[in-house]
């Protein structure tokens, strides 16, 4: 299920990438500049070559110094074909970055989705195997040599059955299309070289069993212990949906959920992929473009606490933290100021470097108090809770 840890790793995530494409967005518009006012040796004389380069280099100035107003506010000596030039780029880079922050926040809200499909895909994949073993059975019934038959716990077993007979599972996978019509090479190597070879499933296929192998059905067993856990089956996963290490004990918990409730008789249930529903996918919206339409405050408030570094050469990560953190604790009134730091700091624990944490609590901790001292942070009902 998701939590709002989770959310805010996917907002980081999100963010990350849209800030990392401005800055090859800019690269390109530069070199475009640059390329421009060039000197052309099919049209301009070797002469001028110093003044060529010198607009070169007042172009890209021009660009770097009005890109946060958008066109150019002072050219000084610059020419007007210079200046205009300069402007025509400023605008196309920003509806650039528009753009790109617009796919990259609707990327981001739909990777839910993504995961109630990947999650219901696997809920299909017992009645794919059961269909791998029928035909393996029949093969083998049509086979000269008589030999003891192997046994395909699979076929007809109850829980594979109720899967097969929920019509509300149908219903979802056929609303997203959602099928392994494209994988039967997969599930085919997978049956053959993971699943019925596995230790923790031998004693299904006719194997001795285990003194401490537990009797749950082998359905629960499958996912337990091979899907989530097998590399090959986790290359297929991940090659197919980005982000699946982080999404991973997500789905897992939302399958084992559900057989869970089938084998204790409670009759197939969807599990929620999100506890507070919109609420949290408002959140996970509201975080994005929050920071996105505060990025300049966010930049001079972090700049501004780190005097003594570039705020340029500070990790890229660390700075979608702390701007996700200052966001947060200036526009979610319920959300106590501690739990936001510690949260900033156990995500920076996960994906930036070792020394992160404590660069990001203290940052963090000045600006908070900063903060709520101008009356930019205000907090109310639960979010006063331990901000003292």
């Amino acid at each position: 299920m998701l939590n709002r840890r989770i959310l805010r790793v996917k907002a980081m995530q999100a963010l990350y990438g849209h800030f990392t494409a401005v800055e090859s967005i800019k690269e390109v518009k530069r070199n475009e500049l640059e390329e421009m006012h060039a000197l052309d040796p099919a049209k301009h004389d070797f002469a001028d070559k110093a003044l060529f380069e010198a607009r070169k280099k007042q172009a890209v100035q021009l660009f770097n110094r009005n890109i946060l107003a958008g066109k150019v506010e002072d050219p000084g000596d610059a020419e007007q074909e210079v200046v205009d030039n300069v402007n025509e780029a400023l605008t196309d880079y920003e509806n650039q970055i528009h753009k790109e922050a617009r796919v990259r926040k609707n990327d981001m809200m739909k990777e839910a989705e993504r995961l109630q499909d990947t999650y219901i895909k696997l809920l299909l994949l017992p009645m794919e195997i059961e269909q791998r073993e029928k035909l393996d059975s029949e093969k083998e019934d049509k086979a000269y040599i008589a030999k003891e038959k192997k046994r395909y716990p699979f076929i007809g077993n109850e829980l594979v059955k109720q899967l097969k007979e929920s019509e509300l599972l149908q219903k979802e996978a056929a609303r997203s299309s959602i099928s392994w019509d494209n994988d039967q090479q997969e599930i085919k190597s997978w049956y053959r070289d993971q699943i019925r070879t596995v230790d923790a499933l031998k004693h299904f296929f006719g194997g001795p069993k285990p003194d401490d192998a537990p009797d749950n059905d082998i359905v629960l067993e499958l996912f337990k212990r091979v899907v989530f856990k097998n590399e090959a089956i986790a290359s297929y996963l991940e090659t197919n949906h980005l982000h699946w290490v982080e999404n991973q004990p997500i789905v897992k918990s939302m399958v084992v959920k559900t057989i869970k409730s089938l084998q204790d008789g409670e009759g197939f249930e969807l599990a929620e992929l999100t506890k507070n529903g919109e609420d949290d996918f408002k959140f996970l919206e509201r975080l994005f473009m929050d920071v996105i339409n505060q990025n300049e405050f966010l930049e001079e408030a972090i700049q501004s606490k780190t005097m003594n570094w570039d705020v340029d050469r500070i990790a890229l990560t660390d700075r979608v933290i702390l701007k996700l953190a200052l966001v947060e604790m200036m526009n979610s009134p319920s959300i106590p100021i501690k739990v936001t730091i510690n949260e900033a700091i156990e995500i920076s624990k996960m994906y930036s470097t070792p020394k992160s944490k404590q660069f990001v609590n203290g940052v963090l901790d000045v600006l908070s108090n900063e903060l709520t001292s101008s009356g930019k942070i205000r907090k109310s009902g639960r979010g006063l809770i331990d901000n003292k």
